[in-house]
Order: C-alpha cells, then structure tokens, then sequence
C-alpha cells in the first residue's frame, strides 16, 4: 500500500521526537504538505532493529498518513527499543475517545516489526469526526515507560475525518445532541457580535471573500474582499484584511492592509478612509455604542512584541494615544493578530503576556481615568488550576487563559496543547475530549460550538 504524507494534526506530538533522525529520519514536517505527484511505498522500520545505545531514552516517533483513495488514515509507530505489544494495544485501548461515539468507527493494527507498528484508522469520511488517544502507558520489552514528564503531549494522537467545506458543530455536553451549519475552510475565524441579531456570529476569512455566519440560524452574509493595496503592510495570518469584532446596523469598521482604517458599507460595500497608521497594525476593536475604535499598532519598526494604543472617533479624530499599552512576547519581525476587545463603552480589554501575576494575560484598562489593572477571573479557584494542571500535566497558564465558560458556570471548555477541546466539569472535577478544531465557545442555548476545517485557525 501506498500512502501520502498529510498535515500532522497534533503538532504536540512532534515536540518530543528528538530522535526522529535516529528513528529511520522520517523526517515530516508538522506544517501541512502539499500532495506529491508520486509517492514512495511506506517502508518497514528496517534500521530501528539496530540495538540502542543503553543510556537511551526510549521514544516513539508518531506520523499520520492518508492513503492514496482518501478514505483511509494510518497512524505510524516507530521506536528506538523494542515495544511491549500488550502495553501499546492496551493503552490505546484505554485512552481512546471520540468526538460522537455513534459514529462508525474502528482500528486495526498491523505489526511490522517489533520496532514499527501502523494503526489503521477506519473512519465514516462523510461525519464530521475526531477523536485521540495516548501512547504514555506503552512500554518497552524490557518495561521501560515512553512517558516523559517535559514533554507530555509527545505521544498523543489527533484523529479527524478529512474535512471538506468546512463547518460549524454544535454539542450539548449534557445532553449529547449535535448540529452541523456549513462553514468555510478558513485559517481565521473571527467571533463578531452583530447587533441585527441575537445570536452570536463568526466570520470565516477567505482570500476572495469572507462569511458572515450566524451560528444559531446558519444564515450567512457574503463580503466582498478589497483588492491589497500597494502600501499594505505584510503579515503572518494570510489575510490582508481585519475587520471589527462588531456590525453594526448598515455598517462596520475593517483595517485593509495592515495599515489603513475604514468605515465599511454592509449594502453596496463602499468604504470610507478614516485613518492610515505609519505601522503595522496588531488588532482593533469597535466599541458597542459603534462611535470609536481602538487600534493596537507596532511600537518599534522592527515589528517587536510592544503595541501602542490609539482609539479613533468614527471621523478619525484622536480620542486617546497610549505608548506600550499592550505587550505580547514574540520573535522580531511577525506580525500576527492582537486579541483586544471593549468591555462596555468605557473599558478595553488588551492582551499581556500570561505569568503569575497575570494568568489570563490580559488587562482591563479604562479610556476615560487610563487607569488599568490586571483582569481576573473568580470561577478559576485554586481547585481549578490544580485540576487543570494535573491533567494537562504541567502547570500552564495556557489553558487557564483561554477557558470559556458555559451559560451555567459548571463546564468551562478550553483548547489544550495536544489540539483537542478539553471540557471540565467544575461540579465533578472531570475531563471530557470534545473534539478537535477551532473552539468558538458556548451558545445561549448551552451547547458547545467548534469548527471543522481544513487546517488549524485563529480563533
């Protein structure tokens, strides 16, 4: 059988092989690859059979396949020592779950040798379907453990059906029913508050145009995308337009290019210029009242972490200037998307690094005293994190940060790093997989909504 390298699901799998070059130097890359004209028969594990040096530490190296009809995923094992058969077959029994548990699912597993088995995924392709598992309780022959406590995402497994156009799925936690609303294969997805309508909705980027999609009634608005213009400033997200976080009746505001601001009309799509920053910018936000907006731009020229604030009248006059107001580490020169938002019509909220002191990584700052201060949150007890914590097997503010919390306050649901949607129950102190995909958040009605698409996206 002949198989074709696809995008590896679970980029935290890759993080602990090290020794992947010892492990036959497999050598995928954890961004997606494009499909090959020819591929090259998958190959038995021939060089693990060599004797690792004593002092090794055992690893498994995890690849995912497709194979050549589409219809079919392997996920390959390779190892460095010998692997206990019972153990391995065991512990993927054991942590195995799954996004529907009525979808038609199974697996078979193929040794090739005692270094090299592929765990044949048999999966509905028409379901939106996901599901993972974990290799941590495999062993060696000898009864070494391929745990590793620094890298506890290195031997977990993301499963998901082959995505087509893209959609919108819905879970009731307690209740177990789901929905499915087209969407749009996107690598950003924007929440956006519409005030024509109660339900929340979210705007799926495209390069020719963008969605507008209203999640509880799965009607969708189509907006026409800008030609780039010449002065735009380059990016890392793969789109050359941001719009507001809000519509509002008839209008809305959209940065175009990384660097000019405008008033977009929602009926013939005409736009009005209001202001061009000298910088790149990060993020924006409109206020709720539709009157101002705040624009977060590059401090320094080289595209640094440090974000100046500027907050605009709808005729471009300055209300506001802020040097450093917001602050998110990263290497020099990428420019990706700022998260800020208003509160209410008086207060930002603006993104910070997350640390100790501030665990969510954000700060509430008041436009009209420029008094800040560090925004918590109550529901997160020391109970959480700890619970959280030893979950996810590390003390992480990652999670912490980007828990949303259902209507009720029992279930908060967060993206972990091993790429699944993790849902903790706060009353009993468990852990359920919800998915994989991009979390959106929770509907008035109580159900969890996620979206399947091709690749990864900014939520």
């Amino acid at each position: 059988m002949r198989y074709l390298t696809v995008v590896v699901l679970a980029a935290a799998l890759l993080s602990g092989c090290r020794g992947a070059d010892r492990a036959d130097n497999a050598g995928t890359s954890p961004s997606p690859a494009s499909a090959a004209s020819s591929s090259v028969p998958a190959q038995p594990a021939a060089s693990l059979s060599s004797a690792a040096a004593s002092d090794e530490e055992p690893f498994l190296y995890i690849e995912q396949l497709i194979t050549i009809d589409g219809y079919r995923q392997v996920v390959q094992v390779k190892s460095n020592s010998d692997i206990d058969r019972d153990s391995l077959e065991q512990a993927l029994k054991n942590s195995l779950q799954t996004s529907d548990p009525q979808a038609e699912f199974s697996y078979s597993l193929e040794w090739e040798s005692p270094r090299f088995v592929q765990i044949r995924l048999h999966m509905d392709e028409s379901s939106n379907f996901s599901g993972t598992f974990n290799l941590d309780e495999a062993r060696t022959a000898d009864g070494q453990t391929y745990a590793n406590t620094e890298q506890p995402y290195r031997n977990s497994v993301i499963m998901r059906s082959q995505a087509g156009q893209g959609s919108i799925l819905f879970k009731g936690i307690t209740s177990g029913t789901r929905r499915v609303i087209p969407g749009w294969n996107t690598g950003w997805i924007h929440p956006v508050q519409n005030v024509e309508s109660s339900s929340p909705s979210f705007l799926f980027y495209g390069q020719e145009e963008h969605h507008l999609v209203q999640a509880l009634t799965g009607q969708a608005q189509n907006i026409p995308s800008f030609s780039r213009e010449e002065a735009s400033f380059g990016n890392d997200y793969g789109y050359h337009e941001m719009y507001s976080d809000r519509f509002y009746q008839g209008y809305t505001y959209m940065v175009s290019g990384n660097r000019t601001l405008y008033r977009v009309d929602l009926k013939d799509f005409t736009r009005s210029k209001i202001h061009t920053f000298d910088k790149p910018v990060y993020g924006m936000s409109s206020s709720p009242d539709g009157t101002r907006i705040a624009v977060l731009y590059a401090h320094d020229d080289y595209i640094g972490p440090g974000a100046d604030l500027l907050v605009l009248d709808r005729k471009g006059n300055t209300l506001l200037s802020r040097e450093n107001a917001a602050f998110l580490s990263h290497s020099d020169g990428f420019l990706f998307v700022y998260p800020l938002v208003w509160e209410d019509d008086s207060t930002l909220i603006l993104p910070a690094d997350r640390e100790v002191s501030n665990p969510l990584g954000k700060i509430r700052f008041s436009i009209t005293s420029g008094a800040s201060s560090i925004m918590g949150d109550e529901r997160i007890t020391d109970q959480v994190k700890e619970d959280i914590w030893e979950h996810e097997r590390q003390q992480d503010y990652f999670p912490l940060s980007r828990l949303q919390w259902s209507p009720d306050g029992r279930f908060a649901a967060y993206p972990s790093h091993s790429g699944a949607i993790t849902v903790y129950d706060k009353l009993e102190r468990t852990f359920e997989f919800a998915a994989a995909g991009t979390l959106l958040g929770w509907m008035p009605d109580g159900t969890l909504a996620w979206a399947d698409v091709r690749t990864g996206a900014i939520p």
